[in-house]
């Protein structure tokens, strides 16, 4: 039986049985006022009433009978099955197998194609950025090297140039006292020598041994003899006691800037007056100071070549701020400070 129609001949059973029951109910009431009505009148009328009553009685019995059979009915006979499901083929059911069976081989291998394409571009992109470091290191000694040489090699044989100058100067002024340019000529020839080895280590990437194995102090006033070829009337340099001991590299890099910085005042400034102090600060900083009496020049016109520009390059590596501070006629100041963790 169908869900639908157990659900209409439930609703029906029900409204009978509502029904008969108010039906039931209204008539033995009506019943009630009717005895009452004829029990004044003749005994013919009560009986007939009597015998409509229980002919009433009996069709609402009736009735109720039916409602409940239907409810038993709707009971007892169970709602419609679903259709059986027709029976599996063996022979589809294996070919279904084998085509899931190939589904399941094709994804797997997809899979493993794209792992390995996956690992095949990490492999390349990794070699790319390889590459990329290499050359990048590449660049960077190249820079190194040319700021090495510029400001190590150059400056070296610049003063040995100018020692030379000033004995063949001396020689021809005074002929007869040949003893100071021969002093001269040793320095220059010492001096050559310390070029060789730096043009050795440089190219190598190292640093020059002797400025290692000596005090900063020491190793600045080698800076400045080197530079020195006799052009210089005067030279104060003071250094506090209470500096930190720097890193190497960071020595190196505060030796090339004073080399640097004293060059310049030599060959471009004509200075005969340098003065250089390096002192910590209240506050912890370290501040250099390089300044001499030669031509100056005006630093917002200034042709920038390699030796302003390694100045900039050295105090940046150094983390520090650098100012330059010269006019045409009264010298030039050269001023780095560092930070205080620079040691």
């Amino acid at each position: 039986m169908g869900n639908f129609l157990r659900l209409a001949l439930f609703i029906l059973a029900l409204g009978a049985l509502a029904a008969g029951t108010g039906a039931l109910l209204l008539q033995e009431r009506q019943r009630e006022r009717a005895l009452e009505r004829a029990a004044a009148a003749d005994a013919a009328m009560l009986d007939a009433l009597r015998d409509g009553h229980v002919k009433s009685q009996r069709a609402i019995l009736g009735f109720s009978a039916l409602a409940l059979i239907c409810l038993v009915v709707i009971s007892i006979v169970p709602a419609r099955t679903a259709a059986a499901a027709p029976a599996t083929d063996p022979a589809a059911a294996r070919t279904e197998m084998r085509g899931l069976e190939s589904l399941a081989r094709a994804t797997n291998a997809q899979r493993i194609e794209l792992d390995h394409e996956r690992e095949a571009r990490h492999r390349s992109e990794q070699d790319l950025h390889l590459q990329q470091v290499l050359a990048n290191h590449a660049l960077q000694d190249k820079i190194r090297l040319g700021r090495d040489l510029h400001d190590g090699l150059v400056q070296t044989l610049y003063a040995t140039g100018l020692m030379l100058e000033t004995a063949s100067q001396q020689l021809a002024a005074r002929p007869a006292d040949a003893a100071e340019a021969g002093r001269l000529l040793e320095r220059a020839k010492s001096t050559l020598n310390a070029a060789i080895r730096e043009a050795r280590d440089t190219i190598g990437g190292l640093t020059p041994d002797a400025l290692e194995e000596q005090g900063f102090p020491d190793a600045v006033r080698a800076v400045l003899d080197h530079l020195d070829g006799g052009r210089l009337r005067e030279r104060r340099v003071a250094l506090q006691s209470d500096l930190p001991a720097f890193e190497p590299a960071v020595r190196m890099e505060l030796l090339q800037i004073i080399r640097e910085a004293a060059s310049n005042a030599l060959r471009h400034g004509g200075a005969t007056v340098l003065d250089i102090s390096f002192a910590p600060l209240a506050d912890g900083r370290l501040r250099l100071a390089i300044r001499d009496d030669g031509r100056g020049f005006d630093p917002a016109i200034a042709t920038r070549g390699h030796g302003l520009d390694n100045l900039a390059a050295r105090a940046r590596n150094l983390g520090a701020s650098l100012e330059l501070d010269s006019a045409p006629g009264r010298g030039a100041a050269v001023t780095l400070t560092l930070p205080a963790h620079v040691a």
